[in-house]
């Protein structure tokens, strides 16, 4: 079977670097030249950018018919809760897909804060599944995507009803540093009572927790940031060792 070769002129070379960027590349796996016609999704995205605390959509918003990714910054995604207040559904940062939960409705579920200074990138719905369409094996990754967002769902329903106060602390910030991609330290965007509404505990609860595991120096905290010097330790905690929060 004969392959394709592509000659690397400034414009091709200019594509690739696109390609690179783009966020659509984990999905784009098919062996076509990057520089595509004006109708392909790559080239028809559009850039947001959004200050802290500014909204990408609203819970009840109409349906604008396109998904975002995170080029960079966090996002924090939520509902309105029964008692008024908010209920997190998750914390999301770069390369995060925004936007799943409403596929095909249309209204609004939840609703997307900026926590921080963000960059998002919006493809129209229409054109990903184009693009889908066209690619066998980028409905496979888009699938692998939608299958991966379900099963961290179901996993913190799972660790609410079964976990104590001080597993989940211990839990929320290991995972957050699992998202820091090898880096020691890992960023807190969220106050301290989204937190709370996260792990479906009280502000002060989580406080408690987080001052336990400081004052045992397996948690070190300074602005918006934290490192694990106890990682070890707070693995143990996760996995349901005792810790005393008091004391």
């Amino acid at each position: 079977m004969a392959h394709r070769t592509w000659r690397a002129t400034p414009a091709l070379a200019d594509g690739m670097r696109r390609c690179h960027d783009c966020p659509l590349n984990l999905l784009c796996q098919d062996d076509a030249a990057p520089a595509g016609d004006g109708g392909d999704a790559c080239l028809r995205q559009r850039c947001v950018h959004l200050r802290s605390g500014e909204h990408l959509f609203r819970v009840s918003d109409e349906v604008d018919h396109y998904l975002h990714i995170i080029r960079s910054g966090d996002i924090k995604l939520y509902q309105h809760g029964r008692d008024g207040g908010q209920h997190i559904i998750e914390f999301l940062g770069a390369g995060a897909w925004v936007g799943l939960e409403s596929l095909d409705e249309h209204q609004r579920h939840a609703g997307a804060v900026a926590l921080t200074d963000c960059e998002i990138a919006s493809v129209p719905y229409a054109m990903l599944i184009a693009l889908l369409d066209r690619q066998p094996r980028s409905a496979e990754a888009f699938g692998q995507l939608l299958s991966a967002t379900i099963a961290r769902h179901q996993q913190h329903a799972a660790m609410l009803r079964s976990t104590s106060a001080v597993q989940r602390v211990a839990q929320f910030l290991l995972a957050r540093l699992a998202q820091a991609h090898g880096m020691a330290r890992a960023t807190l965007p969220m106050s301290r009572q989204d937190i709370a509404d996260y792990l479906g505990l009280t502000s002060s609860t989580v406080s408690r927790c987080l001052s336990a595991l400081r004052r045992r120096g397996w948690l070190a905290m300074g602005q918006r940031a934290f490192t694990l010097p106890g990682l070890h330790n707070v693995e143990q905690v996760a996995a349901g060792a005792p810790l005393a929060l008091d004391g």
